[in-house]
């Protein structure tokens, strides 16, 4: 799933749950997206292709959250928290099948089995719960 989506929902997250628990549940909603249908397949690494949509998803995940940041300007804090904890799990990818733990590599290969739901054309689910996401960014802030 593209980052902004994991960005958007750890933010909720941070919104609507106890703040000791933020970092948890907003990590483990990760996971629960990317057993979701969305985009983001395999790619031949460097490719053209997979630059740019790396590219776009950075400036979206930035426009993202200055949204964020826009409409609950009072609690920054705990939304970043939630935004990071959300998208952390991407980052975790690069030490895949590099070495380290035992237990952290049968993780990692757990967290790339459930990518099932990856299409071509998996960036319609992403717009459609980018745009779901934000509609409940709006709701929460008292803006719709």
């Amino acid at each position: 799933m593209l980052g902004f989506n994991h960005l958007l929902s750890g933010s909720i997250v941070a919104l609507i749950v106890p703040a000791p628990l933020v970092p948890f549940v907003a990590f483990g909603s990760h996971y629960l997206l990317d057993m979701t249908p969305h985009s983001f397949g395999e790619e031949p690494p460097f490719s053209r292709k997979l630059k740019v949509q790396i590219a776009a998803d950075i400036v979206v995940s930035l426009l993202a959250i200055v949204l964020v940041l826009w409409l609950f300007p009072s609690r920054w804090f705990i939304v970043l928290v939630g935004a990071g904890f959300g998208a952390l799990p991407d980052t975790l990818w690069l030490f895949w099948r590099k070495g380290g733990p035992r237990w952290f590599q049968k993780f990692l290969d757990w967290a790339h089995w459930i990518q099932w739901g990856e299409r071509p054309y998996g960036w319609i689910f992403d717009a459609f719960y980018g745009f779901l996401f934000a509609f409940t960014l709006f709701a929460l802030a008292g803006k719709v």
